[in-house]
């Protein structure tokens, strides 16, 4: 039986109430070294690029830069800015002043 993919709530070009980072241009996900960046098309709004580590930019349909976003979130990627990110930061740093 094929696994179900979990439908992600919210992604970051979401609108509505505190969605703040909508009208972004793109959106940086990281991980250590790895970098992955999502553009959303000019030409087709239901269309988006995304780029890992600078290699060539992809398009994907929305759903499945959706699904993309999801799988990077479990594989431990944090969007930059988030106040996630910012939080495992602070807490990162505190642990290491000792």
């Amino acid at each position: 039986m094929p696994r179900k993919e979990k439908y992600p709530e919210k992604c970051p070009w979401d609108s509505g109430p505190n969605q703040t980072r909508a009208n972004d241009a793109f959106w940086i996900m990281t991980n250590g070294e790895d970098m992955v960046t999502f553009t959303k098309s000019k030409m087709d709004t239901n269309y988006f690029y995304i780029e890992k580590n600078s290699e060539d930019k992809k398009s994907f349909l929305s759903f499945q830069a959706r699904l993309t976003y999801q799988k990077l979130l479990e594989q431990g990627y944090w969007l930059e800015g988030s106040r996630e990110q910012k939080y495992s930061q602070r807490i990162h740093i505190q642990g290491n002043t000792e």
